[in-house]
């Protein structure tokens, strides 16, 4: 073999062997995109109980084998809803580690609207509702100030849900536990001052309304005169 047969050979070979890798290259490449799927990856570090917003977090293209069968998709999901746990930055997002306040076996705080608070309050028969209210119904608070004759009674606040009922322990006089219900109200910070002031100047006692009548009465106060 002359030197011109043998350096067409080499060549013939080399460009062969470049298009063979090229030829691999590209249908490696174009099975791992067609394998590959959207998921949602934490874009920064983020705290537990942190509002979550979509410039939290990314859709990342991964292998279909390496996505979480859970992994969110959208970064419309984690909009509003609350990081249940720390996320670091490039975990992938799970429905399991965000909320969005009304999943069962959520901590109660996360059922607390943005700038309210829960304040709990004891119920028995004479508050006027005992075994009867539950968590998502409305009351009306009543203030009674004085006694007999002088008693004067104010509605003192309207429309309040209520978040959670529950009971508690109470000593009586005679050293006897007596189990008395609660319920936990949603209501401002100044309404929760207000409730505390309330229990030691009077009687607090509720009323329970219709869900459906949201209208704010004008009443005056009443008195037993």
């Amino acid at each position: 073999m002359n030197l011109t047969n043998r350096t067409v050979l080499i060549i013939a070979l080399v460009l062969a062997a470049v298009t063979g890798f090229v030829a691999f290259y590209y249908l490696s490449q174009t099975a791992a995109a067609e394998d590959a799927v959207p998921v949602l990856v934490a874009e920064v570090d983020v705290s537990a109980n942190t509002v979550m917003s979509q410039e939290m977090v990314k859709v990342q293209q991964i292998p279909a084998k390496y996505a979480h069968p859970h992994a969110l998709r959208s970064p419309q999901a984690v909009n509003g809803k609350i990081a249940k746990a720390q996320l670091l930055k490039g975990e992938q997002i799970l429905n399991s580690k965000i909320t969005d306040r009304k999943q069962p076996g959520d901590r109660f705080s996360y059922k607390i609207p943005d700038k309210m608070r829960a304040m709990t309050l004891a119920v028995d028969e004479v508050s006027g509702v005992a075994g009867f209210p539950t968590v998502g119904d409305i009351v009306d608070i009543l203030l009674t100030k004085g006694k007999d004759e002088g008693a004067v009674t104010t509605t003192v606040f309207q429309n309040k849900e209520i978040l959670a009922t529950g009971s508690v322990n109470v000593s009586q006089e005679d050293g006897e536990q007596r189990i008395v219900p609660t319920v936990t109200l949603c209501l401002t910070p100044e309404e929760a001052q207000q409730i505390s002031t309330y229990e030691s100047a009077g009687k607090i006692r509720f009323t329970l309304r219709s869900p459906a009548d949201k209208e704010v009465a004008a009443l005056a106060p009443a008195s037993a005169q």
